[in-house]
């Protein structure tokens, strides 16, 4: 897996963070229920960020190129 450098990645919640800039993704470890969300740490912010988006589709928006025209 490769990282994309220079990419506005979305979380959800209108929230977008620039690839280079993340530094973990937190899968949910138990059931998927209310409030919870994925958490995403970046630099220079001290608590992760939440994300309403799923850990893959956050993940495939990090490593995968974009596509010619995008």
């Amino acid at each position: 897996m490769r990282m994309q450098s220079g990419r506005m990645v979305s979380l959800g919640y209108n929230k977008f963070v620039r690839s280079d800039d993340v530094t973990a993704v937190e899968p949910l470890t138990e059931g998927r229920g209310p409030g919870r969300r994925t958490l995403v740490w970046v630099r220079g912010i001290e608590d992760p960020v939440v994300a309403s988006r799923s850990v893959a589709a956050i993940i495939n928006d990090l490593t995968n190129p974009t596509l010619a025209g995008e």
